[in-house]
């Protein structure tokens, strides 16, 4: 059973496992330890872990001013990936968000990421692009398309 809970600096190494498994690093978008730290202590940040058996299987991590969030990652490992748990996540990223009285929820996806189509069946819808924004190690530099979904 895929539990959600509220993460903290202690769980930052099973983060990173999930981390390091998810995101294919030919793209630069996993952060190191050091960058999840840094923004976790701030006091708008929260990092939401879905376990099963106890075991961090993916995470989602936000921030949020005022009465806007941004989903700055989310991530589920490679051999858990199709089994609900990136929906479970976004759904209580949402969930929380509302009930904090939050009004939008950004994130930012590269572009050919099969998980744009995820949130556009989530209900976002893109709103912006950043040409070139990620580094391939191709010398391919993707877009990354910025989507908001209304709450």
């Amino acid at each position: 059973m895929i539990r959600i809970i509220e993460g903290d600096a202690r769980n930052i190494s099973a983060v990173m496992s999930v981390m390091n498994d998810a995101f294919d690093p030919r793209f630069g978008e996993a952060w190191t330890a050091a960058q999840l730290l840094s923004t976790l202590v701030l006091p708008d940040c929260r990092l939401l872990l879905a376990t099963i058996e106890e075991s961090v299987r993916g995470f989602a991590f936000g921030r949020w001013v005022l009465d806007h969030e941004e989903l700055l990652m989310i991530g589920v490992m490679q051999q858990f990936q199709g089994q609900r748990i990136g929906k479970i996540l976004l759904s209580e990223t949402v969930k929380r968000a509302r009930g904090a009285g939050r009004t939008k929820l950004f994130l930012e996806v590269r572009d050919g990421n099969n998980a744009y189509d995820f949130y556009l069946n989530s209900g976002f819808l893109p709103i912006g692009r950043r040409k070139n924004y990620y580094r391939n190690a191709d010398c391919i530099n993707p877009d990354a398309i910025t989507m908001e979904l209304n709450l």
